[in-house]
Order: C-alpha cells, then sequence, then structure tokens
C-alpha cells in the first residue's frame, strides 16, 4: 500500500530494477494468497516452493555466499530481516504441510476431477 501511494504521489526513491522486484513479488504474494484463500492445490504448492527458496535463500546471507546491496532496506537490521523471514517461511512449510491442512488441498483436486 505504501509503494501505491509512492508511485501515485511521485515520491517513489527506489531503483527502477528495486521497484520492478518489490512490484512483482508484492503481486506474486497477492495472487499465491488469494490462491490460498479459496483452496488452488497449484497456489498451495507453489507456496511451500517458494518458501523453501527463501529459507534456501537466507541461509546463504548467513554463510556469506550471496550478498544483497541493502537498496531494499536500510530501517530494519538485515540479521533481524533475515531471522524473521526464516522464521515467517519455515513456519508456513511447517502449517502446509501438516496433514489435516494438505488434505484440505488433495479433497479439494479429488472433487475437481
Amino acid at each position: 500500500m505504501t509503494m501505491a501511494f509512492s508511485l501515485l504521489l511521485s515520491l517513489n526513491t527506489k531503483a527502477p530494477n528495486v521497484l520492478t522486484f518489490v512490484l512483482m513479488t508484492a503481486i506474486l504474494s497477492l495472487l499465491l494468497g488469494i490462491g490460498i484463500l479459496i483452496h488452488n492445490e497449484i497456489a498451495y504448492k507453489l507456496l511451500i516452493y517458494f518458501s523453501s527458496v527463501i529459507i534456501l535463500s537466507k541461509i546463504l546471507i548467513f554463510a556469506d555466499l550471496l550478498r544483497l546491496n541493502g537498496a531494499f532496506e536500510n530501517f530494519v537490521p538485515s540479521p533481524v530481516k533475515n531471522v524473521t523471514s526464516i522464521a515467517y517461511h519455515s513456519f508456513l512449510i511447517f502449517y502446509l504441510t501438516k496433514s489435516d491442512i494438505k488434505n484440505i488441498f488433495i479433497k479439494l483436486k479429488k472433487v475437481n476431477l
């Protein structure tokens, strides 16, 4: 929402490549969220996949094998952002792979066939 206001008011200070990344990930997150709410199996699988990719990237950052230039956000210290991201995405994977939650998406797939 903040990004939309900054674009409308021409107050955006992000580099074009960073802005594109932020907008694309926001749109992807919105679509995955809608897919999860309507119990879409593809959204379910993609969310688990993307959460795994995020966790792997954060581990690579901690191992100092991957570096970002800090253009995304400088207000919150990087270790706090990375630990929070790992915790959030780990919880998503844990929750979505629980048998009762997984069965919701599998049952819907069988019903739709």
